[in-house]
């Protein structure tokens, strides 16, 4: 679809969005804003966007990003400014810069590489820059994780809108139907779209929102939200998801619960851990032709045979495009569809890109790979480490833990799907920062809790003697 096939109405919307960030500022505490304009920038702005030669691309991931800058330099002061780099950034410096170094190598000139550098920092860098600047203390967390779950409350009665009618908000509002009115003969009603780019990325929304409402039902953090019970909307949230027709989705969803569910109970993160490998395992088998993936086709298929089909096409194409991805390894093909495999008489495309993980290793090569593995997940494993284990069901840490379960899934749906989003980009950079955070309450980084440590997390946010109620125009825990 061309940008033209968009109404005015769509190109408006996204003109008006930052001063629209602005007024958020002006009105909100600057941490609420920043969390409702990633929100409601993905949620509800147009799936629309201008692309530019020497320019960024004009969307809602760069526009809020960009918004939320400028905004914080005028109502926050230098906030922004006052992050102490460390060792976990550098994935994000790296995976910012890789599109300089690709273009350089491919001869497609500098200029090119500094459009790809700051589309990836628009997506990605700045959306983690500003995480790790205002989700420095685990109450922000909790507001963060709360932020989320709000938007997942106010996207499902759309969702259920487009269940029953099909897919057409975003026609009628913005002028372009989506393609795809996916109806399952089995499950009442469609697959939602909404305003996201397909009924995959509306799936992981609201199955994260959903985990992060379980998570908080289970750990009373908060008890209520909005005046309902935690454990209602958490089983609204669900219903939903399910709802929302995505297997693979729905699959991720289960298994951030299930882990959860034996943090809980067994009392062990093993499961967690294993859940934050999976993806670079999935990763280096794949690209190095160690595994095919037959077995999981065959999994799949005791489900579905047509998803069975759909999941052995993709890895058919991911075996031809990791084979020209390992032609040029390090620093990958670059943009312009470089990294396809053409036929060489036609000139057809013969592959089909839909995994996160194969496009930026045919783009941007292991390096760029590397550096969006360890950013996602090194901050998962970090706060995974430094928070001691009968402190994964407490009160305060309860968000931080439900968000590096999230962005482990986001990245193991980046295996067969491109469903990242700038809220997840936040997120990422919120936990890099809880991590920091962690290793001051809790001591060393060897996991070891400390008297000192109890004590620092009973004062910060520590809730299970006093349960917090959350509600939106409150700062501080109510007794």
């Amino acid at each position: 679809m061309s940008d033209i096939e968009y109404n005015f109405l769509a190109v408006a919307v996204l003109g008006a969005w930052i001063p629209a960030i602005l007024v958020l500022f002006a009105f909100l505490p600057p941490r609420r804003a920043v969390i409702a304009s990633f929100v409601i920038g993905y949620l509800f702005l147009p799936d629309l966007s201008l692309h530019f030669h020497t320019l960024p691309d004009i969307n809602k991931a760069s526009l809020t990003a960009i918004g939320v800058i400028l905004a914080s330099l005028l109502f926050d002061g230098g906030r922004l400014f006052a992050v102490r780099p460390r060792i976990i950034d550098i994935p994000c410096i790296v995976l910012c810069l890789s599109p300089i170094a690709t273009s350089w190598s491919n001869d497609l000139g500098l200029m090119d590489g500094l459009s790809m550098g700051m589309n990836i920092a628009c997506r990605w860098g700045l959306a983690y820059w500003i995480g790790r600047a205002y989700f420095t203390d685990w109450e922000g967390m909790r507001e963060l994780a709360m932020g989320i779950v709000m938007g997942g409350i106010a996207y499902a009665p759309l969702c259920w809108w487009e269940i029953r009618m099909s897919p057409q908000l975003h026609g009628q509002i913005y002028g372009w139907t989506f393609a795809s009115f996916r109806k399952d003969a089995n499950i009442f009603g469609y697959r939602p779209n909404v305003f996201l780019a397909n009924g995959l990325t509306v799936t992981m929304f609201m199955g994260a929102s959903a985990l992060l409402a379980f998570w908080a039902w289970m750990t009373q953090s908060p008890r209520r939200l909005l005046g309902a019970p935690m454990a209602w909307i958490a089983v609204f949230l669900l219903i939903t998801t399910i709802f929302c027709k995505a297997l693979g989705g729905l699959i991720l969803l289960v298994a951030g619960i299930g882990v959860l569910l034996l943090v809980k109970w067994p009392k062990t993160r093993l499961a967690v851990l294993g859940l934050i490998l999976a993806a670079p395992t999935y990763m280096v088998v794949r690209a190095t032709g160690d595994w095919s993936g037959e077995r999981m086709v065959r999994a799949a298929a005791a489900i579905s045979e047509e998803r069975a089909q759909s999941l052995e096409f993709r890895l058919k194409n991911e075996n031809l495009l990791a084979e020209k991805a390992m032609r040029q390894p390090w620093l990958g093909w670059g943009g312009w569809s470089r990294s396809h495999v053409w036929d060489p008489e036609t000139g057809r495309d013969l592959t089909i890109v839909d995994g996160l993980w194969i496009i930026t290793l045919g783009e941007r090569g292991v390096i760029g790979l590397a550096a969006l593995t360890l950013m996602v997940l090194g901050a998962a494993f970090l706060l995974w480490r430094r928070i001691p284990t009968p402190y994964w069901t407490d009160a305060a840490c309860a968000a931080p833990v439900a968000l590096s379960v999230v962005i482990s899934l986001y990245m193991i749906d980046g295996l067969f799907n491109a469903t990242f989003n700038p809220v997840a980009s936040l997120a990422v950079g919120a936990v890099a920062s809880i991590a920091a955070t962690a290793k001051t309450t809790f001591g060393a980084e060897t996991g070891n809790s400390s008297r000192r440590g109890s004590r620092r997390l009973a004062a910060t946010s520590s809730l299970k003697a006093v349960p917090y109620v959350y509600s939106p125009g409150s700062s501080a825990p109510a007794k």
